[in-house]
């Protein structure tokens, strides 16, 4: 799968778009097919390096905090999302990686896309 990723902290922006696994899930994990990703100030602060106090990241490092897509699997304890569920999320602050095709999302940190909104 293809993913922006951040090779070291900087003040400049400097993402490469990269071939990256597709992440496999927990039994708490859904897989979903990334249709939207949020872009937002937090995301800089990360680029910078200015909450590394907070959570300080691997590299690389696929970024993105806010998603929306598709559920395309399920891990063995997820009880309330089904495959093929239109969902979004907030990812948590030590599982980013929204700006990719794919993402691992534990369970409780999604929510059932309401019908009259589209994916972005």
């Amino acid at each position: 799968m293809r993913a922006a990723q951040l090779h070291k902290y900087s003040k400049k922006i400097q993402l490469e778009l990269n071939e990256a696994e597709i992440p496999v899930i927990n039994n708490d994990e859904v897989l979903i097919n990334v249709k939207a990703a949020g872009v937002n100030p937090l995301d800089i602060l990360i680029i910078n390096g200015s909450i590394r106090m907070i959570s300080d990241y691997e590299f690389p490092l696929t970024l993105g905090n806010e998603l929306s897509g598709v559920i395309e699997a399920v891990g063995k304890e997820v009880v309330n999302f089904r495959v093929g569920d239109h969902v979004y999320t907030r990812l948590p602050m030590n599982q980013i990686g929204a700006f990719a095709e794919y993402a691992a999302v534990k369970e409780e940190a999604l929510a059932i896309m309401p019908e009259n909104l589209s994916f972005t």
